[in-house]
Order: C-alpha cells, then structure tokens, then sequence
C-alpha cells in the first residue's frame, strides 16, 4: 500500500491530461489547498490508502465546477462534497446550469453540516414568520448552490423570497458581516462555523428555530430536496442555540464516477462501513462520521450500486 499523495492540479489541461483509470487507482478532486473540502477529501484519501488496496491521490482545483465533471467523465474516481453542489450537478442546476452530470454515483453520507438562520440577539424576532418584511442576505454569486437553502429556510416558516426583502451578498460569510453591520436581519450560515463567535461576542446572535411538523419539512424540501432538519441541544454547546431547536442540515458526502469498478467502490463502502467510527475516533475532520448514517438516500442523487449493495441500502 503506499502513503498518500497528495497531488494540486494546477490546472484543468493537467488534470484532462492525466493517464486513465485503473481498478487499484482512486483519484480524488477536491477544493484548494488549505480550503476544507480538500481537508476533508485528504484526510478521506488518506484512510482509504491506509484501509484498501486502493492507490489513492488528491487532485486539488478552484472548487466543485471544475472537479465533478471531471469525476463525471470518469478522468477522477471520487470526490467528497456537500450535497448541495451534488444536487445542482445530477440536476444540472444552479453553478452547474447547462451541465447536467449524468454520471456522478453516491457512495456514501460522511456527516452532517448543521445551518439555519442567524439572527442579532436583540432584534425581536423569534420564527422563521417573523422575517417576513425583514432584510435577508441573499444573491450569494459565490456559492450559488446555497441559494435554494435561504429559500428552503423561508420556506420552512411559510415565507418566499418575495416575503422579505433580499439584501445581495457574494457569501454567507459576507451576510454574517452584514449582519454585525446592521445592513441585514438575518442570514444563512453554519452552526459552528468561525464567524458565529466573533458575531455573537460583537453584537449577540441566535438562531431561529425550524418547523419540524410534516408540512413544513415538505415546504423547505421542495426548494432544497437534500436538506433536512436535525437536533440542537443545549449540550452541544452551539453558540446562539442556548434552549433546544431543530434546524436545517446538508451533508457531505462521497461520490464517484458511474464507470468506476464495482471492486473499488465496494471496497471504500465497505471500509467505511466496517472501519467508520475507527476514522472518525482517529481523524478531526472526519470525526462527525457515523456509520449508522452512511446510508442515507437522496431522492435526486442515485447510489452506485456496490455501494448500496455494501451498505445495505436500496439503490435509487
């Protein structure tokens, strides 16, 4: 078995370049170096290398546009990456409008991202309901693909972007700023993400609580068909969730290219299967994983099926 190699692309000609697949060959595409997806992906590469047969490299790119469809065509094996970027390849959607990948397989769900709607602490507004008329950080030209989660969100409480007023932001990093600025009154974000701290230790956050009833988890899934809802208590210790509330969650989650040998992809299932809570234990990037959680299955995004078959799932 030999380490892991983790190998930057410096472009796409490179990658387009590269000597076909073979059975005992994984190659991964991931984000930029230093960025958490290509953490995610090497940390990922390195326990298969360690766990398989499997030859493992780490391609890094600008971000999922350029890499998925080279995982669609079958000139990289694998990839791990948020369902939301997933979801608008298979659908040909959102960054990936007039690029529909028709090739892309899941794997495996690796762990939850947990996000919802923060809020300044101050500002009176208690539900989803209450951002009707409200400033909303929105647009979101670099990450497109969370577009449908700010909508799914307001969808959830019964409210549409034509509820409340969209205040255009590149990121929702940006939207947190302008949240602290004043210029909004509510943005997309993750629980735990980085700015949540410095937001809440400037101005005081919270966030809104998520419909769990039948109908609203249907509203907020017609937008955003990979979302669903998950659990925070007060032991988990988010910042600006001091009482228990359910909000919104997207995955990341593994997926390959459909011409990939059924060996290969049993293998990595199998491995995470059997090995999960031991790369987890061993891993702070991969420490969410859960192997009871693997086999999550997405409506829109079809599962390979060695992967279905390791895990005991039933292929879509």
């Amino acid at each position: 078995m030999t380490i892991l190699r983790a190998l930057a692309a410096a472009t796409l000609g490179l990658a387009l370049a590269a000597a076909p697949a073979v059975a005992d060959t994984a190659r991964f595409g991931s984000g930029q170096q230093g960025s958490q997806n290509y953490g995610v992906n090497a940390a990922l590469g390195q326990a298969i290398d360690d766990g398989t047969d499997l030859e493992v490299s780490v391609q890094a790119f600008g971000g999922p546009t350029a890499f998925l469809p080279l995982v669609d065509t079958g000139e990289l094996e694998f990839a791990a990456v948020v369902t939301p970027d997933v979801g608008d390849a298979v659908r040909g959607t959102g960054p990936f409008e007039g690029l529909k990948l028709e090739n892309i397989r899941l794997v495996a769900a690796l762990f939850p991202s947990p996000v919802g709607l923060m809020v300044r602490k101050d500002s009176g507004i208690e539900t989803i309901a209450d951002l009707k008329g409200k400033r909303v950080a929105g647009g979101l030209t670099a990450q497109a693909s969370l577009v449908p989660y700010v909508e799914g969100a307001l969808a959830n409480g019964g409210l549409s972007m034509d509820d409340v007023t969209v205040v255009p932001v590149a990121s929702v990093a940006n939207g947190v700023d302008e949240l602290v600025a004043g210029r909004v009154d509510a943005t997309l974000f993750a629980l735990r993400g980085g700015k949540v701290v410095e937001a809440d230790s400037s101005v005081g956050v919270k966030w809104l609580p998520f419909d769990a009833s039948p109908e609203a988890v249907a509203r907020m899934q017609a937008v955003a068909p990979e979302a669903y809802l998950v659990p925070v208590t007060p032991e988990d210790k988010v910042v600006g969730a001091p009482t228990a509330i359910e909000t919104m969650a997207y995955d990341y989650v593994l997926v390959v290219g459909a011409g990939v040998p059924d060996e290969s992809v049993a293998a990595v299932a199998t491995l995470l299967k059997e090995k999960g809570a031991e790369i987890a234990a061993g891993s702070k990037v991969l420490g969410a994983i859960k192997p009871d959680g693997l086999g999550r299955v997405y409506p829109q995004i079809p599962h390979h099926p060695a992967a279905a078959t390791a895990l005991g799932v039933t292929a879509n």
